[in-house]
């Protein structure tokens, strides 16, 4: 028998197909929403994968990009430092490479503006943008001189930055900016396109000097490999060549350090791969559970037009030519669920553009790209397709003769139903694994809530400052912060003001220390440089000794305070009176700890408090000072009665009238920042439990679905007993029993198959296990809940059902 088709025959279908959807829309909508729903969650996850881990690096020949740095496997964006990146000339098997230092903020003034703006600059060599083979908008690359020490002061401008402030004008080539009080002239604008773990405002001349001693890994190091070569290749290179200079890099035989060269590739996206692939999961569980809805519609369709199909098949119709009309359906419900779901999908990736985290897109945007377009009309038919042919397999059996002479009076086989009953299983066993994931990360998320991170953020402005070169030394910039807080503190409103080198969360700094008596680094705990009123203004309690006073200055001895875990681990908790050093060069003074403050939970709620040490910031080294401002602006923090952002603009003016010329940035509440720390578990339970949420719909819904179709189709039998006497609550029992049923056989599986599943997120959770009692208790509940609320309404048709009536009809 030959299964194929004439054109003219399938283009006739298409059109009665929508004709009869728009004569009967409630079916086709209906239809086509719970396809979308499908789509779209597969296609947003879909383009996130795409944008962030499938699309090659946006430069010109991406697979010989490799990331030169330490060897390990579980941190992407290893870096190298000065040091070792100047004995990488004519490395083997690389073309050529380029170095970025660490990120820093910088002040940029323009044309006598009045607000200086504080942006990103990334510190670059000459041979950056030519390893990646970045094209520029306008202007030139860095030259040699300019990347020399004391070279000719140069910078190149963003794209993004170029079209913000200066609104794309061309002639911004040569014209000058003042960048931390030195005046550069603009040599070049980028295209669009850069992109590592962030994205740049500025480029500047990396400058490093020859024979650089800089021990710090703040360098990281893009090659370019050469043609033939590969990443293991130049990692082998790599580390033979650094290990030959061991001696010179310092490298013990205890703590040697080993290298690697990493595709740039596997480095971008690193940071939401586990994330992604788990939200991937989840979408296919949501589409898996749409395909068999979708199923059971199309055999109530099936049902529906039982008598047509009969009466193709008396007149000779094989069975593709009897299934043709639901075919050409499906197709048409196939392509209206895809365009719905891409515009789901738009919408989602629209909104999650703002708060998904910045390193997973790494200044990267995310589009609903060809291929994510394609994907979606794909999968969005052949489901669709899928799910019309199964439901017409699922009603060959039905008899067509007895629907020729008695209309609509044939019934499901008991194979049928038992398929039927089998896919509701599947429903909620998928329904159950969602859920119960959703409901341990909810769990985990409110366990991480409930941890005391030490201070108290509630009503805090901070903003970002970096003092430029016109302060050139620790008492100038110690004056500058003084006059500033001063300044802040007089404003009504204002509780506190203070600065520091960082808040009590974010940011990390590491500085090494030890015993004055030891005279080398034993540790190289988190530092602190801060103003006196820094622990009030925090909430932050002191246990032992003193605090930090206003006398700790210059001229006076040099003191320290540690917390609690300082003591604990370093100091044996005897921690007054000790004597701690700074292993960094010559000036730097022995300082005695007067004062042991508590813990805060730097990192967020999921690590312990790390070691701290807090220096006053009138008692800092020259020498520190300086090397600090290379990766870090100071932080300012004014601590208000109520209402803290509206006095961001009187931060502004402030910072305006004690120096016109410095700009702040990152003006904002400190709650974001302890909200950032659980800004991850928080996208994860909410995207988990969007995905629970349409599982436990279309569970229902699947769920309704089969039970009206079982009522439906046994109609007689139904009435036959309420005739015989049997009462209308019983027979809503009935009703309810054998859906629920399923039900509960589809939760246990599915109840085993979450724990199982767990393992996938059990690096996401806190302080619950894969087999939380109240998580899966939850689950259950939900998905009972959900299934008496789906049969109850086909019970309550079969209770209310006149039985002679029913009967009458069915002779």
């Amino acid at each position: 028998m030959s299964f194929s088709l004439p054109l003219h025959t399938l283009s006739s279908s298409l059109r009665q197909a929508a004709r009869t959807s728009a004569r009967r829309p409630g079916f086709f909508a209906l239809a086509s929403l719970t396809l979308a729903v499908g789509i779209g969650a597969c296609a947003a996850v879909f383009a996130l994968v795409d944008a962030l881990l499938l699309s090659p690096p946006p430069y010109p020949q991406p697979q010989q990009l490799v990331v030169l740095g330490q060897a390990d496997a579980s941190q992407p964006w290893t870096r190298i430092s000065p040091q070792q990146y100047q004995l990488l000339d004519g490395l083997p098997g690389v073309e050529r490479r380029g170095g970025v230092f660490v990120p820093r903020d910088v002040n940029v003034a323009a044309d006598g503006a009045i607000a200086p703006d504080l942006v990103s600059a990334w510190p670059v060599d000459a041979g950056f943008l030519d390893t990646l083979r970045l094209p520029l908008a306008l202007g030139r690359n860095f030259e040699r001189d300019e990347d020399r020490p004391d070279g000719a002061a140069a910078v190149i401008l963003s794209h993004a930055f170029w079209q913000r402030r200066f609104q794309g004008d061309a002639s911004v080539l040569g014209r000058s900016l003042r960048i931390d009080g030195e005046a550069m002239t603009v040599v070049g604008v980028l295209a669009p396109g850069l992109r590592l773990d962030s994205a740049p405002d500025l480029l500047l001349p990396l400058r490093l000097a020859p024979g650089s001693r800089d021990s710090g890994t703040n360098l990281l190091a893009i090659a370019r490999l050469a043609e033939g070569a590969s990443a293991a290749m130049a990692g082998a290179a790599l580390e033979q060549r650094l290990q030959s200079h061991a001696a010179e890099l310092g490298f013990s035989e205890r703590y040697r350090l080993h290298f690697s060269a990493t595709p740039l590739r596997d480095n971008l996206g690193a940071a939401s791969r586990a994330a992604l692939a788990m939200f991937a999961g989840c979408a296919l569980c949501v589409l898996l559970l749409v395909a068999v809805n979708l199923s059971n519609l199309m055999l109530l369709r099936a049902l529906a037009l039982r008598h047509e199909r009969a009466v193709r098949g008396a007149l000779g119709a094989s069975l593709l030519r009897q299934a043709l009309p639901a075919l050409a359906e499906g197709a048409l419900i196939g392509i209206a669920g895809a365009v719905g779901g891409l515009l789901l999908a738009a919408l989602a990736l629209a909104l999650g553009q703002a708060w998904l985290p910045p390193e997973w897109l790494g200044g990267a945007v995310v589009p609903l790209g060809l291929r994510s377009v394609g994907f979606a009309l794909l999968a969005g038919v052949f489901v669709s397709l899928l799910a019309a042919a199964l439901g017409a397999w699922r009603g060959r059996d039905l008899d067509l003769a007895r629907d020729l002479a008695a209309g609509s009076r044939s019934g499901q086989s008991r194979a049928a139903q038992r398929f039927g009953r089998g896919l509701v299983v599947v429903q909620a066993a998928l329904a159950t694994v969602l859920l119960a994931s959703s409901a341990l990360l909810a769990h985990s998320l409110h366990q991480l809530s409930r941890v005391e991170l030490g201070f108290d953020a509630g009503n805090v402005l901070t903003f970002r400052l970096n003092p430029d070169d016109d302060y050139a030394d620790t008492a100038a910039v110690h004056s500058l912060t003084e006059r500033l807080l001063a300044r802040l503190r007089a404003e009504p409103g204002v509780v506190a003001a203070t600065l520091a080198s960082n808040l009590p969360i974010g940011e990390q700094l590491n500085v090494p220390m030890a015993l004055d008596e030891a005279r080398e680094a034993v540790h190289a705990p988190q530092f602190r440089i801060v103003e006196p009123g820094y622990f009030d203004a925090f909430g932050i309690p002191l246990r032992q000794g003193r605090g930090l006073l206003a006398s700790d200055t210059a001229g006076s001895e040099p003191v320290l305070l540690v917390n609690e875990a300082f003591a604990r681990e370093y100091l044996d908790g005897r921690a007054l009176g000790r004597m701690l050093h700074i292993p960094m060069g010559e000036g730097m003074p022995v300082l005695r700890v007067v004062g042991v403050v508590a813990d805060t939970r730097m990192f967020g709620p999921r690590q312990e408090a790390p070691p701290t040490a807090f220096m006053p910031l009138a008692q800092t080294p020259d020498a520190l000072m300086r090397l600090l401002r290379q990766f870090m602006p100071l932080q300012v923090a004014v601590k208000l009665r109520e209402q803290p952002m509206a006095h961001a603009e009187t931060a502004r003016a402030a910072l305006r009238q004690v120096d016109p010329d410095l700009g702040l940035a990152s003006l904002r509440l400190m709650a974001r920042d302890v909200a950032q720390a659980t800004a991850s578990e928080r996208i994860n339970a909410t995207l988990v439990g969007a995905f629970a949420l349409a599982a436990l719909v279309l569970a229902g819904v699947g769920l309704y679905s089969v039970t009206a179709v079982a009522v439906a189709t046994r109609r007689r039998e139904w009435a036959l007993r309420a005739a015989l006497g049997a009462a209308a609550p019983r027979l809503m029992r009935g009703v309810l029993w054998q859906g629920l049923r399923d039900v509960v056989f589809g939760l246990v599986l599915g109840l085993i198959g979450a724990v199982l599943a767990a393992r996938m997120i059990e690096g996401f959770l806190f302080g619950v296990g894969r087999a939380d009692p109240i998580a899966l208790g939850a689950t259950v509940a939900a998905l009972l809940l959900a299934g008496l609320a789906a049969t109850l309404a086909p019970a309550l048709r079969v209770a209310r059902a006149a039985p002679m009536d029913t009967l009458r009809s069915q002779t």
